[in-house]
């Protein structure tokens, strides 16, 4: 039988998960590709520990799931070396500074503990407000004068109060990474202290008939209040998370170590299986298109950085495929051929037939057991 020379990335939710549910077929599709030893990675702009979900889809397809096959929003961090050693501000929902601390950021803080620091800062709620009132008149204004600026902002994905990280978020920017001194020229053109983001999704696919709000909505409004309050736009230092290429980058460099784990060749070809023409499929796309530049002239067309290392790249294209379980839905959806981004390779009816598109196409057999 062939020996497979091919990759196969999966979005998650919306492809392999709805919401709280299992999509059925998902189970069959991934088994036979592990059967095969096709190298199988999945891709996601969820914000958790890699080991967790690793376990989650462990049980739910029936087979061994490596932390290692799992490449989550914030897991191509881990390249961002540069800014491992900064004080940083980590923002998200969950264990963020454990998660931090595997991407490799030394020093970090939270929202909640600059707010400590800073009583001040969070007014939007009420209850603060009467605090903050108490505290001036029995004490006067308490702040942690051994803060320490913060370098460089980490955003992981929406976290439960907008409202508040908002504000503290806004804080920093104008204010060089510490809310005690108030430069003199916070409305001039000028730069304000990196961001490192992740997953521009402005909406998922849950448990719910309409899309629901994901971090590109928290992003989008930060953005607003930056732009309304500085008059310059917020700038991104690093994005990574689909659609950025660098994702896609990181996803092949597991998939080839796979394949070398396997005694198998390098992988040349893609396959990348999603729900979101906006995300993923965009995404797919710029890789292809990245993957056909010449590697000494290999430039990212979202702006944004790219891996450094190219040892385990090797592809040469990326095929993009569009379920109906998730996000787009061809009864509702018409997908615009003037915006050829958008527009996968293929549309298949799940993940089930996605993958016997694939096989067809690399001459491999789909019955189970064959």
């Amino acid at each position: 039988m062939k020996t497979p020379n091919f990759a196969c990335l999966f979005d998650i939710d919306g492809v392999i998960t709805k919401g709280p549910n299992f999509i059925t077929v998902a189970k069959p599709a991934i088994q036979k590709l592990i059967q095969l030893k096709v190298s199988v990675v999945f891709v996601s702009n969820t914000c958790m520990l890699e080991a967790d979900k690793a376990k989650q889809l462990s049980v739910v397809l029936g087979v061994t799931i490596h932390p290692e096959q799992v490449v989550l929003a914030q897991t191509p961090m881990r390249s961002l070396t540069e800014y491992h050693n900064k004080h940083v501000l980590i923002s998200g929902q969950g264990p963020i500074e454990e998660i931090g601390r595997t991407l490799g950021f030394k020093s970090m803080t939270t929202i909640e503990k600059v707010c400590t620091a800073f009583p001040e800062l969070d007014m939007v709620n009420h209850l603060n407000r009467v605090q903050l009132s108490e505290m001036i008149k029995t004490q006067g204004l308490v702040r942690d004068e051994n803060f320490r600026p913060i370098d460089g902002i980490v955003l992981l994905g929406e976290p439960v109060q907008w409202e508040r990280s908002l504000q503290v978020i806004t804080d920093l920017l104008l204010t060089d990474g510490n809310p005690g001194v108030i430069p003199d020229d916070c409305n001039l053109d000028r730069d304000h202290i990196p961001i490192i983001a992740c997953n521009r999704d402005l909406v998922f696919k849950a448990a719910a008939d309409l899309p629901r709000f994901g971090h590109g909505a928290f992003l989008t409004c930060l953005e607003a209040l930056y732009r309304n309050l500085s008059g310059n736009d917020l700038k991104y230092t690093s994005f990574v998370g689909k659609p950025f290429e660098i994702s896609y980058q990181y996803a092949e460099m597991v998939a080839n170590k796979i394949a070398l784990a396997n005694g198998q060749p390098k992988i040349e070809k893609i396959y990348f299986i999603g729900d979101n023409p906006d995300v993923d499929i965009v995404g797919a796309n710029m890789y292809n298109h990245l993957l056909q530049q010449a590697m000494n002239i290999k430039g990212s067309i979202s702006g944004y950085s790219l891996l450094t290392d190219t040892k385990f790249l090797s592809a040469t294209s990326c095929e993009s495929i569009l379920v109906c379980t998730g996000v787009y839905d061809p009864n509702k959806q018409k997908l615009d051929g003037k915006i050829p981004w958008k527009v996968p390779t293929t549309i298949e009816q799940d993940v089930l037939e996605g993958i016997k598109y694939i096989l067809a196409k690399e001459g491999l057999p789909w019955a189970i057991g064959s």
